[in-house]
């Protein structure tokens, strides 16, 4: 929520701790005594916002995200170890994946899959579609693919009224930056081309790594000679490769899941032979005026905190439309519990907000069964 000023910062709070808070400057201590409003189009309120104590449903989520990752976090960077675990067990992401029509498409260096809400009786509840999400998975570039990240695209589709499009991008170390960014912008390319959708209809979405990855791709835009897209929304999205976040020192206790040196050793996969402060492989550093409207969420307590903080100040000064949301307490990219925490659904429910408010809707209810007949036609060829 923003807040204008001379508002009571205090005076509206959820019966749940973990209230949000729009974002405060990076590398300020969270203690402060009075509000403020910042010029632009991000606001920014101090607030006193001592460590909350967590409802239960947040303190089992901690503790299960501790002992899935915490625990095993000061061995060396294994990769794979880390994309066998990510995403287990798989009968829990089943189990929390909504009813989507799903297609898998082929792209020359990649393929994508594209979610649709459900056509015929289970999609009567449900809106049609009026844009194109492009999803960019997380897992720090070397881990995780769209059927991990089904369970969070798959609520984006039905409850963003969208298709979403995630691409299987290749991952470092086999394939360093800037593969994964040229995977992205094909991916883009295919959707405005052969799905002739008008860029100010679709989304850059992403999680982590991902989001990082969404905001250098709609970088790239320009360069590339494609239109950007009609807005990006990002939660906790690794922008500074160089790791020189405060953060990475203030919350390495309070992070459920990383260590700082898992962090140096996976954007050293990722960025190869390029330097970790080039603006493609973080984005933080780079010229970020061609951004379109950006939707930044992110927990007080993660390691990654301060790359969002710094992403939405410096967007702001550069003239982007940028709103900034913290939590306290709650896990890295906990929206993936939009069923079990109200945290993660009043994050989803606030993006969705952000996206109807700055993409239009676009007549696109016969886009599903289009390509989907597309890709029967196409086999039934083969």
């Amino acid at each position: 929520m923003t807040r204008r000023a001379g508002e009571n910062v205090g005076a509206d709070l959820p019966v749940y701790h973990s209230t949000a808070r729009d974002a405060a400057p990076a590398n300020r201590h969270r203690q402060s005594s009075r509000p403020c409003l910042a010029n632009g189009d991000l606001q920014i309120i101090f607030v006193s916002l001592p460590r909350p104590h967590m409802h239960w449903r947040l303190r089992l989520a901690d503790w299960a995200i501790r002992w899935r990752f915490k625990r095993h976090a000061e061995r060396p960077l294994d990769v794979p170890w880390a994309r066998e675990r990510i995403g287990r067990p798989l009968w829990m992401r089943r189990v929390i994946t909504l009813p989507v029509q799903r297609v898998l498409v082929a792209l020359p260096s990649h393929t994508i899959e594209v979610l649709s809400p459900p056509i015929g009786a289970a999609a009567k509840a449900l809106p049609p579609v009026e844009r194109v999400v492009l999803y960019v998975h997380g897992g720090g570039f070397i881990a995780c693919s769209p059927s991990t990240h089904r369970p969070l695209a798959a609520r984006l589709a039905r409850e963003w009224r969208a298709m979403v499009v995630v691409p299987d991008y290749r991952l470092a170390p086999e394939h360093p930056f800037p593969s994964g960014r040229h995977d992205v912008l094909a991916t883009y390319r295919w959707i405005l081309e052969t799905l002739g959708v008008s860029a100010e209809h679709v989304v850059f979405a992403g999680d982590s790594a991902g989001g990082g990855l969404a905001v250098s791709a709609a970088l790239a835009c320009l360069e590339q000679g494609l239109p950007v897209p009609g807005a990006i929304v990002a939660f906790s999205p690794w922008t500074d490769l160089t790791c020189s976040g405060a953060s990475l020192v203030d919350n390495i206790d309070r992070c459920a899941m990383f260590v700082p040196s898992q962090l140096h050793a996976a954007a050293h996969l990722y960025a190869g032979t390029t330097d970790r402060d080039d603006p493609g492989v973080s984005p933080l550093h780079a010229d970020l005026s061609s951004l379109p409207p950006l939707c930044l969420h992110v927990s007080l307590d993660e390691l990654l905190r301060d790359d969002t903080l710094r992403l939405a100040e410096r967007a702001r000064a550069a003239g982007v439309t940028v709103r900034c949301r913290t939590w306290p307490a709650v896990p890295h990219v906990w929206q993936f519990l939009a069923g079990w925490l109200p945290e993660a659904r009043d994050s989803l429910d606030d993006a969705r907000d952000f996206v109807m408010q700055h993409v239009p809707a676009a007549t696109l209810a016969a886009l599903p069964s289009r390509l989907a007949r597309q890709i029967q036609n196409r086999a039934s060829r083969v």
